[in-house]
């Protein structure tokens, strides 16, 4: 055999050469390295005997780590697991090393280096030995938090629009109903007076006929609630300047609020006057303190304040349409809300509070998109309650002819 010369070639030119077996070695490892590195998918290897985890530059660039920002042990990546998610990652894995399943895939947060979690895909299966006990698991990671915001979001949008749909077909109804029972009510109210003209406050039943002529009024501002919440009311609408109208009102919400709650008025600047029914909107915001202040009975703080938004973002509780907005935030520190009522609160009866018969918030909804507004609601349990109430500005620049047409519909709050 001849003998290889010095460079490690064999003299007959047989594949033994070392230059080209170091070249595929490189090769290899340059694929391997490629691999680890890959665009999406962070790569991790663990050690089940020693607990060892390898994870690779790419799967802690997700968590935004340099290579070395990150030990490579099994506590570090279990330490960085949503607490809410572990018990369901481990038994998963769990499942995959009982031989329960081939392979596994997990949907879980991880912690990020700036504290937020991120949503990850794991993706994985274990290596057994001869005798079928795992020795190792290997897999990947790829940052799905993209794709399940936008999944959050989707579902937000499709409770939101069943919850519009809901509401215009109850607005509807309402309005038929109402429209029905003011005509009744019309001839309760008109005979009760009618008789009241005729008989002498002496009278036995004078009295029995003032409570009927009462009640038929308190009936009729029902009807007139069921008539707003439905866009039927007759509005009045004239140009408003937003902080001049709630500095006049201001006293008067003060007095509503009580001596044991502190009212505050915070205007904001650079509003453009909008287009409104004045009578409305004090009834709105009247009722938005007196609301406040039941739910706060030892006493507390009610902020009303006004600033300009600008649509076509999202803004706190949804996003607008293009636009300039005036925005009008009611804020108490009171008992807030549960989900459950949060969700509800513009729907016809379902008061939270005996003292109010249920229809002044749906009334309320239904005038703010009458105006061509949007409401939103955010509240929890021991954290108080806000509205916030989006009205369009005036646009100087468009057809004067445009503010008479219809305004587009508010939305509800998502919740």
């Amino acid at each position: 055999m001849p003998p290889d010369n010095d460079n490690g070639n064999r003299k007959d030119g047989s594949p033994g050469n070392l230059k080209e077996s170091e070249a595929a070695l490189r090769e290899k490892v340059e694929r391997y390295a490629l691999a680890l590195q890959g665009p999406d998918d962070g790569i991790w290897d663990w050690d089940l005997s020693t607990g060892k985890v390898f994870f690779s530059d790419r799967w802690k660039s997700i968590l935004g780590y340099a290579p070395d920002g990150i030990s490579d042990n099994l506590e570090e990546w279990k330490s960085r697991i949503h607490p809410d998610d572990i018990d369901h990652v481990m038994a998963v894995h769990r499942d995959n090393f009982e031989g329960k399943s081939s392979h596994f895939e997990v949907e879980y947060r991880l912690r990020h280096k700036d504290g937020a979690y991120r949503w990850i895909l794991g993706r994985g299966a274990c290596v057994r030995d001869d005798k079928g006990v795992p020795i190792r698991a290997a897999g990947s990671h790829v940052d799905i938090t993209g794709r399940k915001e936008a999944e959050e979001t989707n579902r937000k949008n499709e409770n939101l629009r069943r919850k519009v749909e809901k509401y215009e077909a109850i607005g509807h109804m309402a309005g038929g109903l109402a429209h029905h029972l003011n005509n009744l009510m019309t001839i309760v109210t008109g005979y009760s007076e009618l008789l009241l003209s005729r008989l002498p406050k002496g009278d036995p039943s004078h009295e029995d006929i003032a409570k009927i002529r009462t009640s038929g009024e308190r009936a009729a501002e029902l009807i007139r609630q069921l008539l707003s919440f439905s866009r039927l009311q007759t509005l009045r609408p004239r140009e408003v300047d937003v902080n001049v109208f709630l500095a006049n009102l201001s006293t008067t919400l003060g007095n509503l609020a009580g001596r044991t709650v502190r009212f505050t008025f915070s205007p904001g600047d650079g509003i453009d006057p909008i287009r409104v029914d004045p009578e409305s909107l004090r009834r709105t915001l009247s009722h938005l303190v007196s609301r406040a202040r039941v739910a706060m009975p030892e006493g507390g703080e009610i902020r009303v304040a006004t600033s300009a938004v600008e649509g076509g973002e999202p803004n706190a509780g949804g996003k607008l349409p293009q636009g300039r907005f005036a925005l009008i935030t009611v804020r108490d520190n009171g008992c807030g809300l549960d989900a459950k009522a949060r969700d509800r609160i513009f729907e016809p009866f379902q008061t939270i509070n005996l003292s109010h018969e249920g229809l002044e918030l749906p009334a309320l909804y239904g005038f703010v998109k009458q105006s061509g507004g949007y409401i939103f609601v955010d509240s929890r349990p021991g954290d108080g309650t806000t509205f916030r109430i989006y009205l369009p500005c005036l646009d100087r620049t468009s057809d004067p002819g445009a503010e008479s047409e219809n305004p587009p519909a508010g939305t509800p709050d998502a919740g």
